[in-house]
């Protein structure tokens, strides 16, 4: 079974937002050992933040107690798209090379270098910009997708 951590810069804020997470949760638990860890922005409390420094904090942040042999993705309007067949493939692969993959979310200002420079893979959920914990969302319901068409399951009415 792979070990799932989703790492996300900022907090749900919404009840519906966390009433979709918790429905993901808890369909994806019995096929992976699923993670959440939210981080806090890299500017709270900074009327002015120097956006550099604010995405070199959170990329720090992301990356702490990442393990060497763990398989980082990335999530970025610039990685590369899959359909849903091809993501269920694409997920396998992936842990069939790491029993630990983190897929990382960044804050409002995007990911900083470091982060695509530990990444093994470059994630995009579509062209369109989405709020962060929207994002979670339409990860964990493709991850709840993926795992579905691994099993072989029907996954749309």
């Amino acid at each position: 079974m792979s070990i799932i951590t989703i790492k996300a810069v900022g907090k749900l804020t919404e009840d519906w937002q966390k009433q979709a997470i918790f429905k993901y949760e808890k369909f994806l638990r019995p096929h992976f050992s699923l993670n959440t860890i939210e981080l806090p922005d890299g500017h709270k409390g900074t009327a002015k933040p120097d956006i550099s420094k604010t995405k070199s904090v959170e990329a720090d942040a992301l990356l702490k107690g990442i393990l060497q042999d763990t398989l980082v993705v990335a999530l970025n309007a610039s990685g590369k798209q899959y359909d849903s067949h091809a993501f269920a493939s694409q997920l396998t692969e992936w842990s069939n090379r790491s029993r630990n993959i983190v897929f990382l979310i960044g804050g409002s200002w995007g990911l900083d270098e470091k982060i695509f420079s530990r990444a093994n893979a470059v994630l995009s959920l579509g062209k369109l910009t989405l709020p962060h914990a929207l994002a979670r969302i339409v990860l964990l319901e493709q991850l709840y997708r993926a795992e579905t068409i691994i099993r072989g399951g029907t996954y749309h009415k």
